[in-house]
């Protein structure tokens, strides 16, 4: 009979030649490898839309700016991060996250757009830096200023307009900043351009409806008569250094008799003492407002010749803002500008304030001009009211007089010679009060 017995079953297991085991084993770390590779990707893929939704919850400027910095900080694992938002290619906000208070205030001044930061504001297109210090643009950092080497931006663009850049320095990763950082970093900043759009759209929607709410509530006032005419340009410089957020605001004057000199009539805030002063006008800004019919921006006052004079009375003023007032304040044969200030470390003005203080300044000056009209037309009335009062007075009184002076004749006819001559002595004096107060009534 045939042997049914069962077939040997290796004690090892399944045994594979030597190469093949190596080959799986090399396939197994490969696919291992490729599946880390897929969920890293698919955290910073989630960490992308994550911070998408976080920077696009909210529409108040400074606090979305706030959270663009945190968001991409924590999505490419930087040190520090920073947003520079930039309006009519000037950085007007700078905000930064990775420093402590000290180290910060140690610095001093935030940047202004210079150096690699400028290059960005001028060449909105991605820059990727394996050392900061390497790029032709680079200007150093200043003292007590952490060392950076690593760095990042990427422009924050909608519609083809350039609202800021976003920069990351210092990756915490060996290598320092990668492609897929880069595109990381370029997406978030596209969310952010939109986010950041929209915010500076309500922003600048917020601001022109405080400025019509100041222009009509200015004019409401000027206009209410209860404000004594001294007081009334006070009033305009105070409304206007209140609704944006000046620093100072001047109305200077000058004279066609005079051309060559600006004398300050009204100064509020910061500049309240240049009242009263005067300057030069060639080569002032009073004189380039005038020249321009209407606003002149300038960004740093301090280095522009047409701000000189602002600067050495007032060495913290940056940012200065004239326009020239469509009906001057100072009468006929006088040309009048309305100057705002404000310092060093706030947003200088843009052209929206530009646009807004225009129309502002020509509905106040308009309201001043009806109100004085109104006080003049009424002075006009109460002249009259009183010249028609003494005329029926005047009228009554010598009716008066004169029936005194009929009944003294009267009497004198009557009376013995002594008596009568002085009756008719006080008639002639009455006929003289009579010829005098008509000659005053009613002048020939």
């Amino acid at each position: 009979m045939p042997d049914r017995s069962p077939p040997e079953t290796p004690s090892g297991g399944l045994a594979f030649p030597s190469v093949a085991r190596l080959e799986l084993d090399d396939l197994l770390d490969q696919l291992i490898a490729r599946a880390s590779e897929v969920k890293l990707t698919q955290g910073r893929l989630r960490g992308l839309l994550d911070a998408a939704h976080h920077i696009t919850a909210g529409l108040e400027l400074d606090t979305l700016a706030q959270r663009i910095v945190e968001s991409a900080r924590a999505l490419v694992g930087a040190r520090y991060a920073a947003l520079g938002i930039v309006r009519d290619s000037r950085l007007i906000r700078f905000v930064h996250i990775g420093m402590d208070r000290a180290t910060v205030a140690r610095i001093g001044a935030l940047p202004q757009g210079k150096g690699v930061l400028g290059s960005l504001i001028d060449n909105p297109k991605a820059l990727r830096l394996e050392d900061l210090a390497t790029h032709p643009a680079s200007v150093g950092f200043p003292e007590h200023h952490p060392p950076m080497h690593s760095f990042l931006g990427v422009p924050l663009l909608a519609g083809g307009t350039v609202y800021g850049n976003l920069y990351v320095t210092e990756s915490t990763h060996a290598g320092g900043f990668t492609p897929d950082d880069e595109q990381l970093l370029t997406a978030l900043a596209g969310a952010a351009g939109i986010a950041v759009e929209n915010a500076v759209l309500l922003e600048s929607a917020r601001r022109r409806e405080r400025w019509q709410a100041a222009s009509a509530e200015l004019a409401r006032s000027l206009l209410s008569g209860e404000m004594r005419p001294e007081a009334e340009l006070q009033h305009l410089l105070d409304t206007a250094v209140d609704v944006a957020r000046a620093h100072g605001a001047a109305v200077t004057e000058i004279a066609d008799s005079d051309p060559g000199t600006a004398h300050v009539t009204a100064a509020a805030g910061g500049v309240a003492d240049w009242a009263g002063r005067s300057a030069g006008t060639a080569g002032s800004i009073t004189q380039a407002a005038l020249d321009a019919g209407g606003p002149v921006l300038i960004a740093d006052a301090a280095a522009d010749p047409r701000t000189t004079t602002v600067v050495d009375r007032a060495p913290e003023v940056r940012s200065v803002l004239a326009v020239p007032l469509s009906t001057s304040l100072g009468g006929p044969g006088t040309r009048s500008v309305l100057t705002l200030t404000r310092p060093a470390g706030e947003e200088v003005f843009g052209a929206l304030e530009a646009e807004m203080l225009h129309g502002f300044a020509a509905h106040a000056t308009t309201a001043i001009e009806l109100a004085r009209g109104r006080r003049d037309r009424e002075a006009v009335r109460d002249l009259e009211e009183r010249e028609r009062l003494v005329l029926e007075l005047s009228e009554h009184v010598l009716q008066r007089v004169q029936r005194v002076g009929l009944a003294l004749t009267s009497s004198a006819s009557a009376a013995d010679a002594p008596l009568r001559e002085q009756l008719l002595a006080q008639v002639a004096e009455l006929d003289d009060v009579v010829r005098a107060v008509r000659n005053t009534v009613f002048p020939r």
